[in-house]
């Protein structure tokens, strides 16, 4: 696997801070949707929910990540203002 860039890895670091803020149930829906590539049938089966229930905690898991804060200037830059 080839070595991630300094940026790569501040992203994937920002990530992983969002996928934690999740609530437990939105993160093991989410985890196992995206990493583990389960259906939602197969997560509804698991957790013992409906698929209206599975959709929903995805879309929880979703709207976290939505929340991420946009990338911010290097902390260099505030020493050449003025």
């Amino acid at each position: 696997m080839p070595r991630l860039s300094r940026a790569e890895r501040r992203r994937l670091r920002k990530f992983e801070k969002a996928v934690e803020r999740m609530e437990p149930l939105d993160r093991a829906i989410f985890l196992g949707i995206r990493v583990d590539e389960l259906t939602y049938r197969q997560l509804a089966d698991k957790h013992g929910m409906t698929l209206q229930q599975v959709e929903q905690h995805f879309a929880n898991a979703l709207f976290v990540l939505m929340q991420m804060p946009t990338e911010k200037p290097p902390d260099w830059w505030q020493f050449w203002r003025w």
